[in-house]
C-alpha cells in the first residue's frame, strides 16, 4: 500500500557463520527498500566471517558486531561474549528497529536478546524462528537431551512466552514444537527459500574438469564418481557415518569431498589415515566455490542426526543433483524418497551406502531423480518465501 511505512528490522544471527536464510532474506528485503541491520558475533581480534558465498548479500545491512570465543568445554555452536560490546549493541538495535528477528534461543545471546525485549522494550516486536528441535526432533545423546527437556520446562515461558510469533520451516516440526512447549496460536509455518539454476550438461563437465585439476595427484580420474558432502565437521553432521560408507565402498570407482570445517575435523583426518582412506574420503575445507562442487558432483549425501530446512540439500537439488539424506523431520518436505533422493535411517551407514551404490552403478536413475529434484525444489524458490517473510513482518 502507498505510503505505509517499511518496518526496520534487525536479524539476530547467534552463531559465527551466518545463517544462509538470514543472508538471503536481508539481501532480498534490501533491494525493496527496507531498512535492515545485523547483530552478529565474531573471534576475537578477527573480522566477521564472510567466508561463506551467501555472506554478500548482508554487505548493504547495518552489522552490528561482537567479539566472542568459543571455550574448548563447550560446543563450537555456543560463542560466549567477550565484551559490554554485546550488551550496548543490541540496546542499539533495539532501539532502532521496529522488529527484532531472532533464530533459535538456545544460546546465551538469545537469552539476553529475550530478557532485553521482556524487561526494557516490551512493545518491540520480537519474532523467533526455530529451525531444529533438540532433544525433540532429534537426539543430542541421553544427557542433552534431558538437559533440554529440563531447560525448557522451567523457562519455556520465557523463551517461548515472549516472542509474539515463532516460525518453523516445515509443518513436520508442529508435533514437536509443541511438545517443547511452544504456543500452538503463536506457531507459523514459513520455509526457507532457493534460487533454482539452470546449468547446461557443457557447463557442468567445464566444473567436473575444473574441480578434479585442483585435487590433481589425488588420484582422481575423468570417470571417477563424486560424493559431496558440505557443512560443518562435527558429529551432529553423520561425519563419522560418512567414513564408514566409504569404507563399504572402498572397492567402487568414487570418492568422498567433504567441504567445510569444525571442531572435529582433525579427528576425523586422522581415522581416515589410520583406515587408508586418504583416496577415498578428501576434506577440501571452507570453500567459497560451492557452486561449482555442486556441479561437478554425481550425488549429495547428508547423513545428519538433526537438520532444520537444510539449505545444502536445497541447493544441490536447485543444481540438479540427486541427495541421498537423513529421513528426519524437515528434509521429507523436500525429497520425494525415490523419486527426488533416497531417506535412510539417520542411524544406518549401511543403507546410505547401498543407495550411493544403486545411483553410482544406475547413471540412468541419477540423471532421472537429478532432473525430479530441481523440478521439485522450484516450489521453493525465494518469491514465495520472500512474500511470505513480508506479510509476517506487517
Amino acid at each position: 500500500m502507498v505510503g505505509v511505512k517499511k518496518p526496520r528490522i534487525c536479524y539476530v544471527n547467534p552463531p559465527v557463520l551466518l545463517k544462509r536464510p538470514i543472508a538471503e532474506i536481508i539481501g532480498r528485503l534490501s533491494q525493496e527498500g527496507y531498512e535492515t541491520s545485523l547483530l552478529v558475533p565474531k573471534k576475537l581480534f578477527k573480522k566477521i566471517d564472510s567466508s561463506l558465498h551467501h555472506s554478500k548479500l548482508a554487505e548493504n545491512s547495518t552489522v552490528y558486531a561482537y567479539s566472542i570465543i568459543n571455550p574448548p568445554f563447550l560446543s563450537s555452536e555456543q560463542p560466549i561474549p567477550l565484551t559490554p560490546m554485546f550488551l550496548i549493541n543490541a540496546i542499539k538495535a533495539m532501539k532502532r528497529n521496529d522488529i527484532i528477528h531472532m533464530w533459535v534461543p538456545y544460546y546465551l545471546t538469545s537469552l539476553k536478546i529475550i530478557w532485553l525485549k521482556r524487561v526494557f522494550f516490551p512493545k518491540k516486536k520480537l519474532i523467533l524462528t526455530m529451525d531444529t528441535m533438540p532433544g525433540y526432533s532429534f537426539s543430542m545423546g541421553g544427557f542433552w537431551d534431558r538437559m533440554f527437556k529440563l531447560y525448557n520446562k522451567m523457562f519455556g515461558w520465557l523463551l517461548f512466552g515472549t516472542p509474539e510469533i515463532i516460525t518453523l520451516y516445515g509443518r513436520s516440526l508442529i508435533p514437536y514444537a509443541v511438545k517443547a512447549g511452544m504456543p500452538k496460536e503463536k506457531l507459523q509455518v514459513i520455509p526457507t527459500g532457493i534460487k533454482s539454476k539452470q546449468v547446461s550438461d557443457r557447463e557442468r563437465q567445464k566444473s567436473r574438469d575444473a574441480v578434479r585439476e585442483d585435487l590433481e595427484g589425488l588420484g582422481i580420474k575423468p570417470s571417477t564418481k563424486i560424493v559431496l558432502f558440505i557443512g560443518l565437521i562435527i558429529p551432529r553432521k553423520g561425519i563419522a557415518k560418512i567414513i564408514r560408507m566409504a569404507g563399504m565402498l572402498r572397492k567402487k570407482d568414487v570418492v568422498f569431498l567433504l567441504a567445510g570445517d569444525g571442531s572435529k575435523k582433525k579427528e576425523y583426518e586422522e581415522q581416515v589415515r589410520q583406515l587408508k582412506l586418504d583416496k577415498k574420503v578428501i576434506f577440501l575445507g571452507w570453500r567459497t566455490d560451492t557452486p561449482r562442487l555442486y556441479q561437478a558432483s554425481d550425488m549429495l549425501v547428508l547423513p545428519a542426526e538433526g537438520e532444520g530446512l537444510p539449505g545444502v540439500v536445497m541447493e544441490a537439488m536447485s543444481f540438479g543433483v540427486p541427495c541421498i539424506a537423513s529421513n528426519i523431520p524437515c528434509i521429507p518436505d523436500l525429497i520425494n524418497d525415490g523419486k527426488s533422493g533416497y531417506l535412510c535411517d539417520k542411524d544406518d551407514a549401511e543403507e546410505f551406502a547401498s543407495r550411493i551404490r544403486e545411483l553410482l552403478d544406475d547413471e540412468a536413475k541419477r540423471k532421472k531423480m537429478g532432473k525430479e529434484a530441481l523440478r521439485k525444489i522450484k516450489g521453493f524458490g525465494w518469491a514465495n518465501a520472500i512474500i511470505r517473510y513480508k506479510e509476517l513482518y506487517k
